[in-house]
């Protein structure tokens, strides 16, 4: 089930910190190496992602976070921002829960979005910027309806490599 998330009330910050969890411990350690271990590290990210959620996030008018959920766990989640353009929003963020993994959570939760933006907003485009060697990421934007638009190289500290930029347009 879809959930469509528009406050920041409504938003669930311990359901959405485990979502990321696994790809945050990750991550995190390469943020903040003068913490003395990956816990310490996580701690200091997952305080850092929970201010963001509550007081930046939302503070852009037409943003949301959109939540696949399964048996009432939440199972897999994204960022949309309205991008350039009518009815265009840039995904971000898609990320799926560990538990629920390679059960195609993923391409549902693009899927029930582009669903949930036509019927609420008529054609629309979603662009969604992918690492290229983020093959499961790929196949769920594939599976979800997107088409490979274009490659790039970007070098900005958390991202840096190839990406593909995937697209969705409306086709009514």
């Amino acid at each position: 089930m879809l959930l469509a998330i528009k406050t920041p009330e409504d938003l669930d910050i311990p359901k959405v910190l485990a979502i990321y969890r696994s790809d945050s411990l990750e991550n995190c350690q390469g943020m903040f190496p003068e913490e003395p271990t990956p816990e310490a590290a996580l701690a200091r990210y997952e305080a850092g992602y929970t201010a963001f959620m509550q007081n930046e996030f939302f503070a852009r008018p037409g943003r949301l976070w959109m939540v696949e959920t399964a048996d009432g766990l939440w199972a897999s989640a994204l960022r949309l921002l309205p991008f350039e353009g009518p009815n265009t929003w840039k995904v971000e963020a898609l990320a799926t829960h560990p538990d629920h993994r390679r059960q195609g959570y993923a391409a549902r939760l693009l899927t029930d979005t582009i669903r949930y933006l036509e019927e609420n907003h008529g054609e629309i485009t979603l662009l969604s910027d992918v690492g290229k060697r983020n093959a499961a990421s790929l196949q769920a934007h594939l599976r979800g309806g997107f088409v490979r638009e274009k490659e790039t190289w970007t070098e900005d500290g958390e991202t840096t490599g190839r990406r593909c930029t995937m697209a969705y347009r409306s086709s009514r």
